[in-house]
């Protein structure tokens, strides 16, 4: 797996700090390792990208705290995310164990963060050496730049890796869903219209009883 660049300590700091701003000292960890997503268009006006990171069995014991970042502009859009960890098929040893997975907005000149993060959801299942799972989800984001976080421990004597996966969608401004529901609305109209029986006039007796048309 290709290894992310690593940026200079001191935006590292300037980064991790805003992001724990409010956050209880216990979860503080120094951050390891930065990096701009290489994000791929979707031809509908959104993105994927697809990253991880990898560790070495110098660094079992360590924890990280890993930072993906993005930016996007144009129409406000909803993101989704997920992150798994790899594990080793060796008794009560796994590589990773992830701690934390959050998105969050963030000023480009001054590295503050904006608003509040989106706190991702363990997935993670039962049983022995598990694979670490981790998704989030956020709507109605406003443009701007962003950072997919990371945190966890390499508890591997060997080190591990995570793979994670990023899908961005636009969302359609208010006038262009009013068109889009004045279509659908005028379709069903016509469509219904179409649908009705012809009327057919009912046949009326004359008084000498002969039908008239």
């Amino acid at each position: 797996m290709k290894r992310p660049l690593i940026v200079p300590g001191a935006i590292f700091a300037a980064i991790l700090s805003a992001a724990l701003a409010g956050a209880p000292q216990a979860q503080a960890q120094v951050i390891e390792r930065s990096v701009a997503l290489d994000t791929v268009p979707d031809g509908s006006g959104g993105l994927n990208a697809f990253f991880g990171d990898t560790f070495t069995g110098a660094q079992s014991g360590s924890g990280f705290t890993d930072l993906f970042t993005f930016a996007v502009a144009g129409t406000p859009f909803d993101a989704s995310a997920s992150v798994t960890s790899a594990f080793l098929d060796s008794p009560g040893s796994k590589d990773l164990l992830i701690t934390g997975f959050s998105l969050f907005r963030y000023d480009p000149q001054t590295l503050a963060v904006i608003g509040n993060a989106v706190a991702g959801i363990d997935l993670t299942g039962f049983g022995d050496n598990p694979v670490d799972s981790w998704a989030l989800t956020g709507l109605n984001l406003a443009s701007g730049s962003y950072a997919l976080r990371v945190d966890g421990q390499v508890v591997g004597s060997t080190g591990g890796s995570f793979g994670a996966d990023l899908t961005v969608s636009p969302i359609p401004d208010a006038p262009a869903y009013a068109l889009l529901l004045a279509g659908l609305l005028g379709g069903g109209a016509l469509a219904w219209r179409r649908g009705l029986p012809l009327a057919v006039p009912e046949k009326r007796s004359r008084p000498d009883g002969a039908a008239s048309g």
